[in-house]
């Protein structure tokens, strides 16, 4: 794939080699992550058990996301993927074997680290090498090859849990986040590696002093502090009733473990879709608009869910997700890459995800409270009810100025705003 009047590729062969890796990667993930809570409920966990494993997950990530991102930033992309995505391996491993579901906690624990490396190395990689007026477009493909995995991944993963079981279908999951961490070394192995503007050395002072940089970008009432507050009050709303699907659709909706894994394939086949055209959209109007169409969709999916209770009806959630995710992902992920300089893309990434988790850490557990005292479906209400409330931020308040951020000089003691540190706040 060109760009429009150019010969330049959008996709060049080594970052679709990446892609590859991170499509494998991926799908581990979404051959499992949709199966976990009924693993958890074979293993004797109740629903408020379930609702705690994951609240105690979430912390995981809250103290690794940032530390993972600035070690990106620092030894470069390639050797923190490779790093991560052992790491996924042993956690998938740790599933496998986990005798009960207070054991399978230890697996979540080298996820966090995984996540803490791959997702801002991932973006940060991509935005390293992109132009800025092809930025939508080139998150838009890529998230398309990387959903692949979860067009293939969930289907594979409930036929296994159902015709051989969970352990095999984690260990099959181990396996395939082995072929990413080998190509993820090759190409380190081939590739030198990344070096950027104000690259820092790996100590304390250099980690105090990127800390410091995004503490002026999350305060300065900018574009990083409208990201924080847009996605803060999306996450929660969202983390409320998200983990408890799967266990809906079985208790309530009736589905098998393979009727789960077809609908999160359908997601796949939705995001698969939606991705492209959603990074075109990005480039042709804005960012903000992405984002809130995607809110939209994501908050329209909880609400065909919550009032059906047929085969097609959770179908159709499924798809309105996958759009939710097609438009919000290549959107958000090119704000961050215009907004914030390049030598500090991966810590932000990491920031916004540590954020995110830190707002919404309670939620699952809040959510499976709601259903044991109201009712299965209330959780999902107010997941619509709150999540109603990012739209007009996300749509007021998501500009990037057209003079972008120029820099900030920072060393050990002291910050000096250059001029330009403010440009891209919210106008």
């Amino acid at each position: 794939m060109t760009v429009s009047g150019s010969q330049k590729p959008i996709i060049n062969p080594s970052l679709m080699i990446f892609l590859l890796a991170m499509a494998s990667a991926e799908m581990s993930r979404t051959m499992t992550m949709v199966q976990i809570p009924v693993f958890l409920r074979e293993l004797g966990a109740s629903i408020q058990q379930i609702g705690l494993f994951f609240t105690i997950s979430l912390i995981f990530p809250l103290l690794l996301r940032i530390f993972g991102g600035w070690l990106s930033d620092i030894i470069g992309r390639l050797r923190a993927l490779t790093l991560g995505s052992t790491a996924g391996m042993l956690a998938f491993f740790l599933y496998t074997i986990a005798p009960t579901w207070q054991a399978a906690l230890l697996a979540p624990a080298f996820l966090a680290a995984t996540t803490a490396l791959i997702f801002p190395s991932y973006k940060a990689y991509i935005a390293d090498q992109t132009d800025d007026e092809i930025q939508g477009r080139v998150f838009g493909v890529s998230e398309t090859i990387i959903s692949i995995a979860w067009i293939l991944g969930p289907p594979i993963g409930g036929l296994i849990a159902n015709y051989l079981g969970y352990r095999w279908m984690f260990a099959i999951s181990t396996m395939t986040y082995a072929v990413a961490t080998l190509i993820f070394l090759g190409l380190f192995r081939t590739h030198p590696i990344e070096k950027h503007e104000g690259e820092q050395t790996l100590n304390i002072a250099s980690m105090r002093s990127s800390l410091t940089e995004m503490l002026i970008l999350m305060i300065s009432g900018g574009l990083v502090t409208w990201i924080l507050i847009v996605d803060g009050v999306r996450d929660v709303a969202f983390k409320m009733s998200f983990d408890l699907m799967p266990v809906y659709l079985t208790e309530i909706g009736g589905l098998s473990k393979t009727g789960i894994g077809i609908l999160d394939g359908i997601f796949g086949v939705a995001l698969a879709a939606s991705t492209l055209p959603g990074g075109w959209l990005v480039d042709k109007t804005s960012e903000r608009f992405g984002i809130t169409l995607g809110i939209i969709a994501m908050i329209l999916s909880r609400l065909v869910f919550a009032i059906t209770s047929v085969f097609g009806g959770f179908a159709f959630s499924w798809i309105l997700l996958g759009i939710g995710g097609g438009l919000l992902e290549p959107a958000g992920s090119s704000l961050i890459a215009k907004g914030v300089p390049k030598r500090v893309r991966g810590l932000t990434y990491g920031l916004v995800a540590t954020s995110l988790g830190i707002i919404s850490l309670p939620a699952p557990w809040i959510g499976s409270q709601i259903w044991k005292w109201v009712n299965p479906q209330a959780p999902f209400y107010l997941t619509i009810f709150l999540g109603a409330f990012a739209i007009i931020p996300a749509w007021f308040k998501l500009k990037i100025s057209k003079e972008l951020w120029v820099g900030v000089d920072v060393d050990a003691t002291t910050i000096h705003t250059t001029e330009g540190i403010l440009n891209s706040t919210v106008r």
